[in-house]
């Protein structure tokens, strides 16, 4: 290649990956995130962004080396550790795991369906666990009869693995995983050299809620850390050849245990061993997203392709970008799993539409806005959950009185729904205005008196006032 050609493909190259974080910058300013860390692959080509700071309020900026929970990506490395033990014939993923250790001290004893539970179960999720339990990880559907996401089954599988290699978790990653790929800002639990790059701060408290090793949620890592991963998950790097297929073969069709799962997203997207699945125009992906609180990932790869992206952030809003994100950094398709998942607006194109218009007209002018728009659109209708969605993103932004608007005009379309009563009671708490929020909380509690949270609001806003 001749030299002016290889500066004029370096200039363009720099042009679009600045006009490319310019865009990210603007995709996120609106939900109040302050600041995320990504990486793009595209073959051989890696592209590293990071824009804003690490929470607000904060001036300390996002940079490659910035530590981030990973949340539930932690599953997904912790499956590839298990593969690779399979591979070794150190665990067999269809036996049953009680097999291995006798009892677990989260199952209730009396109930034999327990002991069906396998490895496989918990990598493709149905083994009848819910995400969380109480006192006992209770059953909520027999082992292996249908699909239904558990972090729950992911530390059982986590106990007997440990039991079986003698090992922590945080020493088999380190082992299989984190020193062979070089990933040197990565553990499962707190170490001192977080004190200057984790973006959660390095308080007494932080640190001491760092220190259980968790492989479905305390992995801490960088996107840099976790693109190596990915890099090798998808080339099959440690792995059998039919280990890593089997990795990527629908393993169970991921129609969620009673959740509303959108009919779309429903046929395009599975769960394998550890990952999830999604098929779209361009071929099979994998992905899985993370969620701790107002910690959120996601990541998305192709193997055939070697294309990659992971993103993290700290904002509760974090995932509802996902579908611009991938637009931005990857060629625009059918993206199914933030559909799948629920994360984001279901009337995305609509909802961004009547928030840029609100921006311009006022939030106050809702319900005209609305008018207009269904004048023009015979199919517009915005879900209420959307509404309400939009609403905590102007709160959690401290655009309180706008929040209020939001939530006026969903009350207005929804006056029998105990969520809007309960929202509206929320904007006006945080505008200082209690009695209305006493007002509105009590009839959030009359239209469902399940409603646990707006019955402890008012008990502490009406013990405040005396």
């Amino acid at each position: 290649m001749k030299k002016t050609a290889f500066v004029l493909l370096l200039f363009l190259t720099f042009n679009q990956s600045f006009a490319q974080e310019q865009k990210l910058q603007e995709i996120i300013k609106p939900y109040g995130i302050p600041g995320m860390q990504l990486v793009c692959i595209k073959g051989n080509k890696v592209q590293n962004v990071n824009v804003g700071v690490i929470a607000k309020g904060s001036d300390k900026k996002v940079t490659s080396n910035t530590v981030f929970e990973a949340a539930s990506l932690s599953k997904c490395i912790f499956s590839y550790i298990v593969m690779r033990l399979y591979d070794r014939g150190m665990i067999d993923l269809d036996r049953p795991l009680i097999d291995y250790v006798g009892s677990y001290q989260r199952f209730d004893p009396k109930d034999p369906r327990y002991a069906k539970i396998t490895a496989r179960m918990v990598l493709r999720h149905t083994t009848g666990l819910p995400n969380w339990g109480d006192k006992y990880a209770e059953l909520i559907f027999p082992p292996d009869s249908t699909f239904s996401y558990s972090g729950e089954g992911f530390q059982y599988l986590q106990h007997v693995v440990e039991k079986l290699t003698g090992k922590s978790l945080n020493e088999l990653a380190q082992q299989e995983v984190f020193t062979p790929l070089g990933m040197t800002n990565s553990s499962y639990e707190w170490t001192d050299k977080f004190d200057t790059l984790a973006a959660f701060g390095n308080s007494p408290d932080a640190i001491k809620s760092h220190k259980g090793q968790r492989a479905a949620s305390s992995l801490l890592t960088c996107a840099h850390d976790y693109a190596l991963f990915l890099q090798a998950l998808i080339a099959g790097k440690g792995l059998k050849p039919e280990t890593r297929t089997m990795m990527f073969t629908t393993a169970s069709y991921a129609n969620w245990f009673k959740h509303n799962i959108d009919t779309g997203a429903r046929k395009h997207v599975t769960w394998g061993l550890g990952v999830g699945l999604q098929e779209n125009e361009t071929g099979k992906w994998l992905w899985h997203w993370g969620d701790n609180g107002d910690f959120k990932a996601f990541y998305i790869a192709n193997p055939e392709k070697k294309e990659i992206l992971v993103y993290f952030t700290y904002c509760t809003w974090g995932l509802h970008v996902t579908t611009d994100i991938l637009n931005t950094f990857l060629p625009k398709q059918t993206w199914w799993p933030p559909i799948w998942n629920g994360y984001q607006f279901h009337e995305l194109k609509r909802m961004k539409t009547f928030w840029a218009k609100l921006d311009k007209q006022g939030y106050d002018h809702a319900s005209e806005v609305s008018k207009e728009m269904k004048q023009k659109d015979a199919g517009f209708n915005l879900p209420e959950d959307d509404v309400n969605d939009l609403g905590f993103i102007l709160l959690r932004d401290d655009k309180r009185q706008q929040a209020v608007d939001i939530f006026k005009y969903n009350l207005v379309e929804h006056p029998n729904s105990a969520n809007a009563y309960d929202s509206i009671a929320e904007g006006y708490e945080a505008l200082g205005q209690n009695e209305l929020a006493v007002t509105n909380f009590k009839k959030a509690v009359e239209l469902n008196p399940k409603n646990t949270y707006a019955a402890e609001r008012i008990k502490k806003l009406q013990g405040g006032s005396k």
